[in-house]
């Protein structure tokens, strides 16, 4: 007796695999197509955020510099050290006179933010001479004690107690009304201290944007300008700072393309 023993050749088979091979070769490349493309996207939009957010945070920060009076400490082409405001008040009582005992200024703390001694310095305005403004200036003052428990015109106040030293507003008169200043120090620049690999825009070692383009030297770029627009290397005569900023992320690791993004922005100081 016969039986029906229909089934594949050997022909069909490897016919079969063939195909199943092609069909799956290429579901696989448009896989890796749309992941390399997802990649891509969500680098650049990681770049242009990284990038808007440095030129914001630079922006609300260097537009409040006084060059005038010493707030640029130093400045390069991919670094600049600046004096930035903390804390802000109002004098509204003073005593600093040579039988003052502390010497001290009461101050509405208009900031949110108590000053501290840890703040190390503060800046007061002495505006001297009240019918000319060519002998105005700010004086560093340094902290010795601080009281936040007192109140000034109805309102909590602290006093400062400061560091007169040295002759300290001898020469000086400092009036009610007069604004008070606590400062810290900040460096804008390309750093490899935190990862060595790959530069960021920091603010002494802390992070705020990045990846910047690697190699760093054009991912970050200061222009400074006097206030005819030229370009200056005096801090005291900067007006204006073009800041520039380029992102970069490489895609699929160190061979794959480069995602990058740039962003250009005139900023002009107080004064």
């Amino acid at each position: 007796m016969t039986r029906n023993r229909d089934g594949f050749t050997l022909v069909e088979l490897i016919v079969v695999s063939v195909l199943g091979v092609i069909v799956l070769s290429a579901a696989l490349q448009v896989l890796i197509t749309n992941q390399r493309t997802f990649t891509a996207q969500s680098a650049a939009i990681e770049g242009q955020q990284a990038s808007r957010m440095a030129i914001e945070v630079m922006f609300n920060e260097l537009r409040e510099l006084s060059p005038a009076d010493g707030d640029i400490l130093s400045m390069g082409p991919s670094n600049l050290r600046v004096r930035l405001m903390r804390k802000f008040g109002i004098a509204c009582e003073i005593d600093v006179g040579p039988t003052a005992s502390p010497p001290r200024i009461r101050v509405l703390d208009n900031s949110g933010d108590d000053f501290a001694v840890a703040d190390d310095t503060v800046l007061v305005f002495a505006d001297n001479r009240e019918a000319t403004g060519s002998d105005d200036r700010w004086l560093r003052v340094g902290l010795v004690d601080v009281d936040n428990t007192v109140t000034c015109l109805g309102r909590p106040a602290m006093d400062l107690e400061v560091d007169t030293a040295g002759g300290l507003f001898v020469n000086d008169t400092v009036r009610v009304g007069a604004p008070v200043r606590a400062y810290q120090y900040f460096t804008y620049g390309t750093g490899l201290w935190l990862y060595p690999t790959t530069p960021y825009l920091t603010r002494d070692g802390t992070p705020i944007a990045g990846p910047l383009r690697y190699p760093g030297t054009d991912g970050l770029q200061f222009i400074y300008r006097d206030a005819l627009g030229n370009i200056t290397s005096t801090p005291t005569d900067v007006r204006q700072i073009e800041v520039r900023i380029r992102t970069g992320e490489r895609v699929m690791g160190p061979g794959g393309d480069m995602v990058s993004d740039s962003l250009d922005m005139w900023i002009y100081t107080r004064n």
